[in-house]
This record gives structure tokens, sequence and C-alpha cells, in this order.
């Protein structure tokens, strides 16, 4: 779990550094509140995979691979809703930097396993 709380802790941090990159560019508000839902999105789903995939299903590999697709399931129709929301409800959004942070997050789950 300390793992897990890592990895969650790394994808806020990515998130709050690319809305400050955005507003140190000279982004207008619009670019940085997409950029802080993107990224939101991102550690959000992650979260979601994790409170599934730790939760108590049985012991044995076929409980754990199931947990494992249960927890990929959610995380995957979690995300779905999450920008259909966004798309549906923040009509001034900014595509760009929405999905580059959103980006940004998964990366440090490439980055959390070249430092494991």
């Amino acid at each position: 779990m300390k793992t897990v709380r890592r990895i969650l802790g790394a994808q806020i941090a990515v998130t709050v550094a690319a809305v400050l990159l955005v507003l140190a560019m000279g982004g207008e508000p619009r670019a940085a509140w997409s950029a802080l839902i993107g990224g939101a999105i991102g550690f959000s789903a992650a979260y979601v995979y994790a409170r599934r995939m730790f939760a108590p299903r049985g012991d044995g590999p076929e409980a754990l691979v199931k947990a494992q697709y249960r927890a990929e399931f959610y995380k995957l129709a979690f995300t779905m809703v999450l920008f259909a929301a966004t798309f549906a409800l923040y009509r001034d959004i900014a595509a760009l930097p929405l999905f580059l942070t959103y980006a940004a997050t998964l990366m440090v789950y490439w980055a959390a396993l070249l430092f494991a």
C-alpha cells in the first residue's frame, strides 16, 4: 500500500506541476483549470483502481487475476464517465492541457516501474 500512496502522491504532484507550468507560460485560467481536471481524472481513476484491487476477495491466483480485471474495468469505466462529464458540463475546456496532463499522470506508472 505504501507504493500505491507514493504513486498517487506523484500523480498529484505532476498535476500541480502541470497547472503551475501552464500558468507560468502565461496560459489563461481555462487552460490551467483544464490541466487540473485532466490530472484529477488521472489520479482519481488510479485511486479507484487501487481501492478495487486491494479489496479482499479471497486467496489464490484466481482471486488475484479476477481482482485485477475487476479493478481495471472500474478504472476504465470511471475514466470514461469523468471525461464524458467534463465535456458535457465544462463547455470552456482546453483539450490540449486536459489530455497532456492526463497523459502525464499515466507516465507516473512508467517512472514507478523504472525506480522500483
